[in-house]
């Protein structure tokens, strides 16, 4: 199984050291992939108290890190995104709010790459469905469940 965690989850995994170990397990025996932008560590280091951020950035897990499947402008790094999303998928959930971008652009990486995209806003999840995603939106419970289930 393949995985985008939106940057909100990496509190929940840093909260929750039996969720996490959960997820440490699922990587090490192959059952998880845990893939990430630079958008998701770019979010982590602005994170203004210093304990957190370097906490949350040095999560005891293994990601896979990928492009983001499309780019925006004093968003993307242009090294680690791909362009042409010629759908207009990420525009549509921007919706010409740019304080959603790196949402979309998390999700729409979700939706090239990944079979769930993670999340602990429930706003995410509409936002990604209306856009036209067809990735799976899970709560941080739903991965919870997917990893005892899947033990």
């Amino acid at each position: 199984m393949r995985l985008m965690l939106d940057s909100n989850v990496y509190d929940s995994l840093l909260a929750d050291r039996d969720l996490l170990e959960q997820v440490k397990r699922a990587i090490h025996v192959g059952r998880l992939e845990l893939l990430t932008t630079h958008v998701q560590q770019d979010e982590l280091s602005r994170i203004v108290q210093p304990a957190k951020r370097d906490a949350l950035q040095s999560l005891p897990i293994t990601f896979v890190r990928v492009a983001t499947s499309g780019a925006a402008w004093d968003v993307s790094k242009w090294d680690d995104a791909e362009w042409g999303d010629d759908s207009g998928r990420i525009e549509k959930m921007v919706g010409g709010n740019s304080k959603h971008i790196e949402d979309a652009l998390i999700s729409a990486t979700a939706d090239a790459k990944a079979n769930v995209l993670v999340t602990n806003e429930k706003r995410l999840a509409g936002m990604v469905g209306r856009a036209g995603f067809g990735v799976e939106v899970w709560s941080v419970a739903q991965l919870a469940e997917w990893l005892r289930k899947s033990a």
